[in-house]
C-alpha cells in the first residue's frame, strides 16, 4: 500500500456572527485540507486552519515541503511520516506555520487508517467513552453586551449544557467583574463558568483580575498571559484558587512538558489543528495523564470529539459552531453531550455545494 496522490485545497469561510475577544476579531476561518489517495482506492482527509490570516502561507508550505515528503510512502507508517515532517524542515519549523501545515497530512493519515480498519476514529485511538460533555463558547464573546451573554448563557443551560465560557479582557476590571457576576446569577451555582482572556494580560494584571474573579467559583481562567511566559503562569497558579487552562497557542509536546513539569497549568488545551495533528495531540494528552492533569481541547469540535472520547483524562469538548454551515453533517449534540460519528474514519466532510463558493485554491499532486 502506498500514497499515490495528494489533493490540497484552501478555503476561506466567513464567521457566522461577529466574534471579538480580548486581542482580535475573528472574521474568517481559513481551512487548508489534504486528501490522501492510495493505490487500493481508499482516501483520507485532514485539515489545518487559521482564524483569518496566514492560510496561504500554510498552503504553500504544505504543498512544497510536506507533499513531496509523503508521496509514495506507506500511509500506515504514521509515526515515521510524522517524524519526517517534523525533522525535514526543522531549521524553519518546530511551531507556527510548519506545525499547522503538518496537521492536514497527519489527520488524513489517521482518517485513512480508521477507514481501513472499519472503525470510527475514536475507537481506533482508544475508545474510552462514546460521548463527551460540551461547554459553550459561542454565547460569551467579548463584543456581546451583558444582556446578550446573560440571555445566551441561559439558553445554553436550557439546552442541557452544563458549562459556558465568558470572554474577559475588558479595559476596566470592573466591567469584567460585572459581566461574570451577572452570568453567575443567571445560570445559578451548579453550572460551570469558564473564562478566557486570550493572552491579554501580564502576570501582575492576571493576578489582580483573578483575585477579583474568585468569588464567582470559576471552573478555569484560560490563557491569561502570553503563552511563552511559563514563569508568569507558574506565579499566577500559586496566587489563585482558580484553575489555569492553556495550550491553544502551544505547538508541540516539549512546551507542554515544561508547563506540566513546573505545575504551571491546571488543565491543558492542545489543538489538533495546531500541534501537528492527531499524533502529537495524543502524545500531549497521554503525557498530561502522567501528571494527573486533565485535557480540554481548543476548538475543532468535529475532530476533538474523537480524541477526547479516546482518552480517560478528557473533560470537555468546546462548542463553537463555525463549520456547521459548510459540512455534510454537523456534530450531533444532545442534552449537553456531543456524540462522535460511528462511521469509519473521523466523519468530517465539507459539503461541496455550500463550501465551493469559499474555495480559494486547489492543487493535485500525483505520485
Amino acid at each position: 500500500m502506498k500514497i499515490t496522490r495528494i489533493d490540497t485545497a484552501f478555503y476561506r469561510f466567513p464567521a457566522h456572527r461577529k466574534i471579538v475577544d480580548a486581542i482580535q476579531e475573528f472574521t474568517h476561518m481559513e481551512v487548508i485540507t489534504a486528501t490522501i489517495h492510495t493505490n487500493d482506492g481508499l482516501t483520507g482527509m485532514g485539515i489545518g486552519y487559521t482564524i483569518g490570516r496566514g492560510g496561504k502561507a500554510i498552503k504553500v508550505f504544505l504543498d512544497e515541503e510536506f507533499v513531496p515528503l509523503v508521496l509514495g510512502e506507506d500511509p500506515s507508517n504514521i509515526e515515521r511520516i510524522w517524524e519526517e515532517m517534523w525533522w525535514g524542515p526543522h531549521w524553519v519549523g518546530r511551531g507556527g506555520i510548519a506545525s499547522l501545515a503538518m496537521c492536514p497530512i497527519d489527520i488524513a493519515l489517521w482518517d485513512l487508517k480508521a477507514k481501513r480498519a472499519g472503525l470510527p476514529l475514536y475507537k481506533l485511538l482508544g475508545g474510552f467513552r462514546d460521548r463527551m460533555p460540551v461547554y459553550d463558547t459561542d454565547s460569551g464573546w467579548l463584543n456581546h453586551s451583558q444582556d446578550e451573554i446573560i440571555r445566551e448563557a441561559a439558553e445554553r443551560v436550557e439546552q442541557g449544557y452544563t458549562g459556558v465560557k465568558i470572554k474577559v479582557g475588558k479595559d476596566n476590571r470592573s466591567e469584567d467583574v460585572a459581566r461574570l457576576r451577572a452570568v453567575r446569577k443567571a445560570v445559578g451555582p451548579d453550572i460551570k463558568i469558564m473564562t478566557d482572556a486570550n493572552l491579554r494580560w501580564t502576570a501582575t494584571e492576571a493576578i489582580a483580575r483573578a483575585r477579583m474573579f474568585e468569588e464567582f467559583d470559576l471552573f478555569w481562567l484560560e490563557e491569561p498571559i502570553e503563552a511563552d511566559d511559563v514563569l508568569g503562569h507558574e506565579k499566577l497558579r500559586r496566587s489563585t484558587s482558580i484553575p489555569i487552562a492553556l495550550g491553544e497557542s502551544l505547538y508541540n509536546r516539549h512546551v507542554f512538558k515544561e508547563y506540566l513539569a513546573r505545575d504551571a497549568a491546571s488543565i491543558v488545551q492542545p489543538d489538533v489543528g495546531r500541534v501537528g495533528g492527531i499524533t502529537e495531540w495524543m502524545r500531549i494528552a497521554n503525557m498530561a495523564h502522567g501528571f494527573n492533569v486533565n485535557v480540554s481541547p481548543h476548538f475543532l469540535m468535529e475532530l476533538h470529539i474523537h480524541t477526547t472520547c479516546a482518552i480517560p483524562n478528557a473533560l470537555w469538548v468546546e462548542h463553537i459552531p463555525f463549520l456547521n454551515r459548510f459540512v455534510v453533517e454537523p456534530l450531533r449534540i444532545e442534552d449537553g453531550h456531543a456524540y462522535p460519528p460511528e462511521t469509519p474514519g473521523h466523519g468530517l466532510a465539507f459539503d461541496p455545494e455550500r463550501s465551493q463558493p469559499h474555495l480559494i485554491e486547489t492543487n493535485s499532486f500525483p505520485g
